[in-house]
């Protein structure tokens, strides 16, 4: 079809009967005419289209007069006309309209749409019916050529119909959803502000069990329970009991029964009583049945309180009365009294005179007759709370005077009492006030005038006088300095300004303006309350007196710190533009709606040679275009700008060296999105001289078209034919359709045993599952390399590699036998395994050889040590023993530390995490470190501030870093620099995406570096593998490294290496930074002193398995004073705990036969809750981490431990109990 020929499908429907109006009714109800397209309609378009191979696809909604196309896949309009319409045709039937052939359907005869452009010959329409049978529209496809649905396809289309229908009662649905929501929330927030605004009455509800439901703002103000306090409570709580079974309505009453009064006192929430006046109403439920009571109240107290009153005051008003009034007629202003109603009993002589009124109609309550009628509201209700309030009384108001004339005049009065403090009424006074008034009103209006300008006004405006202080400021200002206008009045910047720098930057720039007596505009840097800066623009003047002099100064700011960000953010835009622009390897340029040329980038100076662009789009012509393409490319601009559509045409174009090179030039218009006019166009010039090129070269080469494809086809079937590859062509059911000769070579198959058959019957059968996913995939896109097992003649199977590509409906397919490579790589796959269980071999040897090696070392200093400390006690020598004693329990010592670097690096030894504080850490360690690398290599310490803590084993990190320095020592034999840095890091998911047990998150960095030899990759890629070393047999186990290793990763972090051979190494350690409390500044002292004695009788239990180390626990409790008992395994250590024997402490080791020391104390526990516990391990296999495997009152200690370390421990549990 082509692109700009109309698509109308309507007919003639201008008949409007009953049922076209209800149908058309019906349609509005969906609210879906003119809507935008939607993604859920677009599909099932699409979907349509596919379905029945169909190039045209609509969801077309037939209106009053139109047709309108909610979805259209092939068409390109939304709407056309009633004219022509297959689908009027359509929603005439019962539920689908198929034609064939349009050409010979009567119906369609001399229908444009089908004798000519374009020339529609299919139709398929399933009509869009509503649940009351009224068609809507149709879902319908259209062909170009006559043709067939099949059944499957015409039930799809009728299935997607109704899909249609569910979505556009889905729309409805929701949108009457949305309004109903909206409707019942906008009810319920207007009868809150109803009931919220009658502040003078409790208006309360409560539901059948007498439970308050809702509670108003004036229940809260009379009674002081909140609604959040009052909801729920049983109405009772609100009356006196002696009133609460008379306050309580029937259960079952008459749900139409009249409103009861309801005058009582009732109770407030700080239990003070209140006297309420109203009634109670039943709320009748949809049955007629009362489900609730609504009650509406009203404080009367102070009313009844005055009533209470009255009747004292008067007998005391009548007294003080006689005397007043001989006083009050002299007196030259009005006076006048009241009784404790508020009943006027007395004027003077002064009010008649300036009324004119007479005693008849003044006294009583007639003089609000003769004040102002909009002032006599407001006077009687002051008066009358005054009068309830038995208080003071002062208004403003305007009386009338006997000429007609309104004054304004002030009226007071105070309360009256009798002696026994009964109110009796008031006693007052009226002063005429009118002059004063008119000053104070024009003062008044002119105030107002100016807080109005000032308020109105967006920003900051303010005032100031000559030393800085604060006379004016509107709320702007106080919301720019986030404190409130009394905390800043009377005060300069520098007392309620929190910025000291900005305080003196303001009132510096203040006093400069006023010393030059100018108005100036400036920019100033503030800071906002949240502590953000901002950026004001403020424009001060100074003001003077009457004599001209400056006495201080005025200004406003407004906040222009989005501006400046959004001009640099224009700035960053445009710069950015402008490089993508120039990154573009087209010509890129912007012109104005007139033809002003704006912006060409890089590319156009690069090509034409000069760097300043011409002004217009007809200068460009002229000067660059070529003679012959200049009066097309003016008409293109024209049509263009005419049509103000996308602007498209091919011209050539001068370069910098003369010659002409094709272009094609395409700019799209830029539109102002509120009237649609055309603001400038976009457009790029795309070289096309070497498409061009090609095309001429192309038409050269159609003259031997003939005879190069003759040749090609050789060459494809001498190829076909000569190729030692396997070639087939498959049909997507898998039979094979041909082959090539090299069958035959390869697997003993002719072409004619194999074509008709399916591939399957030549596959290995547990190849069968991958080999048809494999076809699936070839059937629809390139299939990458794909290996199965094809059968030879002589029955055995050959591994073949397939690639293989779609085309036209069939599968062509190359594969090539690599059954000998699958070969090559088992046997290479076997000699890789034999290796590596060499190389495990050769590690455990080396482990053997080394740990053989050292302890046999220590334990020569041992047993030689003791051997002579038994010679010389022997001879009676004991000056000796203390050295031997020493050298015997060094070499212990440092077996015991070799043990523990076996088990780091098994990651079996278990940890005592504590926060750890890096830099003190490696500070602390500065001297020994020196003492240890010697004289020849020179340390430097880098610990900047501002370092996270870390949670791990402080010991075992002091002895890492102690390792690390050590190997960086005798990496520089010559001597060098060691450097050790701590820092904080951040590692994110791409730092650790290629180490899956590393995970992404803060860390506190150790690096170690040195300026030795360096390491090869070979020798980093080992060095953390156990018992790797490239030390001398005998000097190094290769444990070290491992232990590290191990230490970082039972830490949850983890070690690195950069090194290159020559250029040093660098070792970094990565631990968790740690969120908690932080180390203590000092170690707790205890460990190690010789002063811990048994208190009062203390008992510990000792259950170990090793009779040496059980006795050696036992003498030292008893040399301590400690009562011990020792069992020699956990069942025995078990009966003892469950017995009524006391004991203070069980001290037992973790790895103990039958029953293990963690079992122990669980079972201890049961029958001694609070019984604390030591457990000592040499291997410690459910302990790896010491704070995940002891539970509160459970403490570890290491062996081999000293023997004071141990009494430490020991004493530190009993006392902490």
């Amino acid at each position: 079809m082509k692109k700009d020929v109309a698509h109308p499908l309507a007919g003639d429907m201008t008949q409007m009967n009953d049922t076209e109006k209800r149908r058309l009714a019906a349609l509005a109800r969906y609210d879906i005419l003119d809507t935008p397209r939607e993604a859920s309609f677009d599909e099932i378009a699409v979907f349509a289209a596919r379905l029945c191979d169909a190039p045209i696809a609509v969801v077309n909604l037939i209106g009053d007069g139109r047709q309108f196309f909610k979805a259209e896949v092939g068409l390109g309009v939304r709407e056309t006309p009633l004219g022509t319409s297959f689908c009027a045709k359509a929603i005439l039937e019962e539920d689908f309209l198929l034609v064939p052939d349009a050409t010979k359907d009567a119906r369609f005869d001399g229908n444009p749409l089908v004798v000519g452009e374009p020339g529609i010959r299919f139709y398929a329409g399933a009509l869009l019916k509503t649940a009351e049978n009224l068609p809507l529209g149709t879902l319908c496809v259209l062909d170009y050529r006559p043709r067939h649905l099949t059944d499957l396809q015409q039930d799809g289309l009728r299935v997607l119909a109704r899909q249609v229908m569910a979505q556009l009662e889905l729309r409805r649905a929701v949108a009457e959803s949305d309004r109903r929501r909206h409707a019942a929330t906008a009810s319920e927030q207007r009868l809150r502000l109803v009931l919220d605004s009658a502040r003078d009455y409790a208006i309360v509800t409560t539901d059948a069990a007498r439970r308050i439901t809702s509670w108003s703002a004036g229940a809260h103000d009379a009674l002081g329970w909140s609604e959040q306090q009052a909801t729920g409570r049983p109405i009772d709580d609100i009356f006196l009991p002696d009133d609460r079974d008379t306050a309580a309505p029937a259960p079952d009453g008459d749900a139409g029964a009249a409103p009861a009064p309801d005058v009582r006192w009732y109770v407030r929430a700080d239990g003070s009583r209140v006297f309420m006046h109203g009634s109670t109403h039943p709320i009748v439920g949809s049955g007629g049945e009362a489900v609730g009571f609504l009650r509406i109240a009203r404080d009367e107290t102070r009313r009844w309180e005055q009533a209470q009153e009255l009747a004292r005051t008067r007998a005391e008003l009548v007294d003080s009365e006689a005397r007043f009034r001989n006083m009050a007629d002299d007196a030259p202003i009005i006076m006048w009294v009241t009784d404790a109603e508020g009943s006027c009993t007395y004027l003077n002589r002064r009010w008649y005179e300036f009324t004119g009124q007479d005693a008849v109609d003044a006294l009583g309550f007639g003089w609000s007759k003769a004040t102002h009628p909009d002032d006599r509201k407001m006077a009687e209700t002051t008066f009358g709370a005054a009068v309830a309030a038995q208080g003071a009384y002062r208004i403003e108001c305007r009386l009338r005077r006997a000429d007609g004339v309104y004054r304004w005049v002030i009226s007071a009065a105070a309360p009256r009492h009798a002696e026994d403090g009964r109110f009796l009424g008031h006693v007052g006074s009226v002063i005429d006030i009118d002059e004063r008034r008119e000053a104070e009103d024009a003062l008044r209006r002119a105030n107002d005038l100016l807080a109005a300008v000032m308020e109105s006004v967006p920003g900051v405006i303010y005032a100031k006088d000559r030393d800085g202080r604060m006379l004016a400021a509107n709320r702007g200002t106080t919301e720019l300095v986030g404190k409130p206008l009394s905390a800043i009045i009377g005060r300069t910047d520098r007392e309620f300004l929190d910025d000291p720098a900005q305080s003196a930057a303001v009132m510096a720039n203040d006093r400069r303006i006023m010393a030059e007596n100018r108005t100036e505009v400036i920019e100033e840097d503030v800071s906002l309350p949240d502590g953000t800066a901002a950026t004001w623009l403020s424009t001060k003047s100074p003001f003077r007196d009457a004599g001209g002099a400056v006495v201080g100064l005025v200004g406003s700011s407004i906040d222009i710190s989005e501006r400046k960000r959004s001009e640099e953010r224009l700035r960053h835009s445009e710069a950015q533009f402008r490089l993508m622009a120039d990154a573009v390897p087209q010509i890129v340029w912007i012109a104005d709606a007139q033809g002003r040329m704006e912006f060409f980038n890089k590319q156009w100076a690069d090509y034409v040679g000069v760097s300043d662009f011409p002004a217009t789009v007809d200068e460009v012509v002229d000067r660059y275009v070529h003679p012959d393409d200049r009066t097309r490319t003016i008409t293109a601009f024209e049509t263009g700008r005419q049509s103000a559509d996308v602007l498209q045409v091919e011209h050539r174009v001068r370069r910098a060296d003369g010659t002409y090179r094709w272009f094609l030039v395409r700019a799209d218009p830029h539109r102002d999105e509120r009237t649609g006019e055309i603001l400038r166009w976009f457009g790029a010039s795309t070289d096309l001289q070497d498409r061009k090129t090609a095309e001429e070269a192309l038409l050269a080469l159609n003259d031997t078209l003939e005879r190069r494809v003759e040749a090609a086809i050789a060459d494809r079937d001498r190829t076909w034919n000569n190729a030692r590859d396997l070639l087939l062509v498959l049909g997507t059911d898998g039979t094979f359709r041909a082959v090539n000769p090299a069958w035959t070579q390869a697997l003993g198959w002719s072409p004619d045993e194999l074509v008709g058959r399916s591939f399957l019957d030549f596959i290995h059968p547990n190849d069968h599952p991958s080999s048809e996913c494999a076809l699936a995939t070839a059937a629809t896109r390139e299939l990458p390399v794909y290996e199965n097992r094809y059968r030879h003649k002589d029955g055995s199977f050959r591994w073949i590699s397939w690639v293989a590509a779609p085309e036209d409906g069939l599968i062509y397919a190359s594969g090539r036998d690599v059954t000998a490579d699958k070969e090559r790589e088992r046997e290479l796959e076997q000699a890789q395994e034999q290796l590596r269980q060499a190389q495990k071999m050769e590690a455990v040897g080396q482990l053997t050889g080394g740990i053989a090696h050292d302890f046999n070392n220590l334990l020569t200093g041992v047993i030689g040590s003791l051997d002579m400390m038994q010679r010389q006690i022997a001879k009676g020598v004991t000056d000796k023993v203390d050295r031997y004693a020493n050298a015997a329990m060094a070499s212990a010592n440092r077996a015991a530390a070799l043990t523990h670097r076996l088990l780091a690096f098994s990651r079996r030894q278990p940890l005592d995490p504590r926060p750890v504080d890096a830099n003190r850490l490696v500070g602390g360690m500065e001297e020994l470190l020196r003492r240890t690398i010697g004289e020849s290599v020179r340390l430097e310490m880098v610990t900047p501030g501002g370092l996270w803590q870390t949670l791990c084993d402080p010991h075992q990190l002091e002895s890492a870093i102690l390792n690390l320095a050590i190997n960086a020592r005798d990496a520089m034999p010559d001597g060098g620099t060691l450097t050790i840095e701590t820092g904080n890091a951040c590692l994110e998911d791409a730092d650790t995406a290629r180490r899956r047990d590393v995970r992404p998150g803060q860390y506190v960095r150790i690096a170690v570096t040195d300026t030795g030899v360096g390491m090869s990759a070979d020798v980093i890629a080992k060095a953390f593998d156990p018992f790797f070393t490239t030390k001398p047999i005998g000097q190094g186990t290769g444990l070290g490294l491992s232990m590290i290793y191990g230490f970082a990763r039972q830490s949850e972090g983890y070690a690195k290496i950069i090194s290159e051979p020559g250029r040093g190494s660098t070792i970094k350690l990565y631990l968790p930074r740690y969120h908690g409390e932080g180390e203590d500044a000092d170690e707790p002292a205890g460990e190690g002193s010789p002063g811990h004695r048994a208190g009062q009788g203390e008992v510990v239990l000792v259950v170990e398995d090793e009779t040496v180390v059980r006795n050696l626990v036992v003498d030292v409790l008893q040399e301590l004073g400690y009562r011990a008992v020792e069992a020699a395994d956990g069942p025995a250590g078990l009966k003892l705990l469950q017995s009524d024997m006391r004991i203070d402490l069980l001290v037992t080791d973790i790895g103990l036969p039958g029953l293990n020391g963690r079992q122990v104390a669980d079972a201890a526990r049961a029958s001694r809750p609070d019984l604390p516990v030591l457990f000592m391990t040499g291997y410690a296999e459910n302990a790896t981490v010491a704070n995940g495997f002891l539970d509160p009152g459970m403490q570890m200690i290491t062996k081999p431990f000293a023997v004071e370390a141990l009494a430490a421990r020991i004493r530190d549990i009993i006392a902490s109990r």
